[in-house]
């Protein structure tokens, strides 16, 4: 029997019902459980054809041929019956579903810290579906490739942001601080790629898209990178990217849609600019409205960002069109596109509420990480623009001041005023985004796995060492100095970010023999400096313990154990207690504070929660820690992940 268009909603919870009503099979004990064909593919063609009718000015009719060609389809494209082997794939990947205490803290995890600025999941249905999966062994979810992966990328991403929640006062080490420690969840979400791949459920783009998240600080040029562009292009095949005129979608079910289909679009944009990548779609094909109030949804969320889904998709499509300044060959375009995007950045700023502010948000808000994240992207949006323009400003200052070439060469090579305006542009935010680092440092909200701190951090730190060629201010060396120490921090225990810090270092190194030569030839006025319903802590513990016996209990499998790290142990908490801890923790309440950012006060931040570890030999590519060599280039994945290539050095 082919099921009528009218029948097929888009929504994780319509698939599930339809696999628990249309296609289990009461001949097998197994269920023979089914996936339908396409939502869309089965859709359009009744309306096209009635619109052509119209357009022919044609009566409304029965159409029979719109019918037939839907049947026809339905024979072609499914649906699949899964075999044996499917089934054992899923249920090695349910083996390793957490016992449920240990669930619910990894998913209050995901939720409160790694949300961030997207939208990863209806958190209400989701949260209701995990109810069921444990409560019903004979669940349809237990078979449902898109379900039992989705929950597995969500339980991985928040392990990686447990060591927020570890209790005051603890000693023990965290064991996310000795890499990854979660890849129990991405080894078998991986060998369920293939079904979220042809599955046609929005819980398979968004599966994909939380693996997207997952691994940017493990592997953000390669797998990341991939996932990404998989759920991109999967999010375009579902039409997530157009409205719809569906009268079978809810309000609900609409808005997941809109909400899914930014988080991906903001997230890949974002990153393909950092990665210096070029644009995946065009954003003039987009005709979905930005995320709104959707009531059903949002008296579910447990975490309500919507007003920084919004507003970070808005500052995508605002960094897609700065960034187009890169292209321009005269000075009058880069002057016109400059001043268009600084009055859109400025714009997008004016927009955001008033409270918006990292410190007007208390620290322990979950909101506080995702605003700090959306101002970080606004200071790179202003790097993006002016981030070859400072290298090419650096380097016919250097040429000029030693006398590398002649006065012709000079005033032909001389930059326009277009290039010392986005130049200097550039160079204010770095310094503004390093300001705002210290932010994170003294409020215990620093973590290693965020490639968008990592990048951010590095990349201000780079554009702000080659301006101190130009100029060097008094709080350039503790400015610079605390920007690696938060590199170093960042990059503990994670080979390829450890060497990115040291990439940085040599290009300190470089600039201090340029300021020697300078200062040598009497051209530089100083001489140069050297830079030197929270979780509970018996969740936290339960899920330590967990962790351990599922990393070492024997694996059927052929896969090897995760790797293990001996460090250091960490310093005590009391040498690590901002301001902000102790407000929290003597009266409860916090008042906020705008910190001054001065050398003693970088010296503080040094050597908080996390303990450098030393360089990692024989560790296994694609289980975390970096891989340092992978699809692409270990070189040119390095120059990426510190931000250095898109300074566009090959002019030099």
């Amino acid at each position: 029997e082919v099921t009528s268009s009218e029948e097929f909603i888009q929504s994780p919870a319509s698939v599930t019902a339809s696999v628990r009503e249309l296609n289990t099979s009461k001949d097998s004990p197994e269920g023979h459980i089914t996936i339908n064909s396409h939502q869309t593919e089965r859709t359009i063609w009744p309306r096209f054809l009635s619109r052509l009718r119209e357009a022919f000015t044609l009566d409304e009719e029965s159409q029979p041929e719109a019918q037939e060609i839907v049947a026809m389809q339905a024979r072609i494209t499914g649906p699949r019956m899964l075999q044996p082997w499917d089934l054992r794939r899923l249920q090695r990947a349910i083996d390793v579903f957490p016992p449920r205490p240990v669930a619910d803290f990894l998913l209050y995890v995901c939720i409160h810290r790694g949300t961030d600025i997207f939208f990863f999941f209806d958190q209400g249905q989701l949260l209701s579906q995990i109810d069921e999966f444990y409560n019903d062994t004979q669940s349809p979810l237990r078979t449902d490739a898109g379900f039992i992966s989705l929950a597995l990328a969500a339980f991985a991403l928040g392990s990686q942001f447990t060591s927020l929640e570890k209790p005051e006062g603890s000693h023990n080490r965290s064991p996310s601080e000795d890499g990854d420690p979660c890849t129990i969840f991405h080894r078998q979400i991986r060998t369920l790629v293939p079904d979220l791949i042809e599955m046609p459920s929005l819980y398979s783009i968004q599966a994909l898209y939380l693996m997207g998240v997952y691994l940017m600080p493990l592997s953000a040029l390669n797998s990341s990178y991939v996932y990404l562009g998989l759920a991109l292009r999967k999010a375009l095949e579902f039409d997530l990217h157009q409205c719809t005129d569906d009268p079978s979608l809810t309000d609900r079910e609409n808005e997941t849609r809109h909400r899914t289909w930014w988080s991906i679009y903001a997230l890949e944009r974002i990153t393909a600019v950092k990665l210096n990548r070029p644009r995946a779609i065009e954003p003039s094909i987009i005709t979905v409205p930005l995320p709104k109030p959707c009531l059903p949804i949002d008296t579910e969320q447990k975490f309500d960002n919507l007003i920084q889904q919004a507003a970070n998709a808005r500052l995508a499509m605002v960094l897609d069109r700065a960034i187009e300044i890169g292209n321009c060959t005269t000075q009058r375009a880069r002057m016109t596109l400059y001043n268009q995007a600084e009055a859109d950045l400025k714009e997008w700023k004016r927009s955001l509420p008033s409270h918006f502010k990292v410190f007007k948000v208390h620290p322990k808000e979950p909101s506080y990480r995702g605003i700090f994240h959306l101002y970080l992207n606004y200071y790179y949006a202003w790097i993006a623009m002016g981030k070859s323009y400072t290298v090419t400003v650096v380097r016919y200052y250097l040429r000029t001041h030693l006398g590398a070439t002649s006065n012709l060469e000079m005033n032909s090579d001389k930059p326009d005023e277009s290039v010392y305006a986005l130049s200097s542009a550039c160079i204010r935010a770095a310094r503004k985004m390093l300001h705002l680092f210290e932010s994170i440092a003294t409020t215990g909200n620093m973590t290693r796995f965020s490639f968008t701190d990592f990048q951010g951090c590095s990349i201000a730190t780079i554009v702000t060492i080659l301006a101190g060629i130009l100029e060097r201010p008094s709080d350039y060396e503790a400015l610079v100095g605390f920007g690696l120490s938060c590199l170093k921090k960042m990059s503990a225990g994670i080979v390829t970010a450890q060497i990115g810090v040291r990439f940085v270092e040599a290009l300190q190194k470089i600039a201090d023999e340029a300021i020697a030569k300078l200062y040598a030839a009497g051209q530089s006025p100083q001489p140069p400096l050297s830079v030197g319903t929270p979780a509970t802590a018996a969740d936290y513990n339960r899920w330590a313990q967990w962790l351990f016996r599922a990393n070492h209990q024997p694996r059927g499998d052929s896969s090897s154990p995760p790797l293990r790290v001996e460090v250091p142990s960490m310093l005590q908490p009391s040498d690590s207690i901002s301001p902000y801890d102790l407000d929290v923790e003597r009266t409860n309440t916090w008042v906020p504070a705008q910190p001054t950012l001065t050398e003693s006060s970088l010296t503080a931040t040094t050597s908080t929660e996390f303990s450098e570890a030393p360089l990692l030999q024989g560790f296994q590519t694609g289980e975390g820690l970096f891989p340092v060599a992978g699809f692409g280039d270990e070189q040119t994945f390095l120059m990426e992940l510190t931000g250095m290539d898109v300074l566009d050095f090959s002019q030099l």
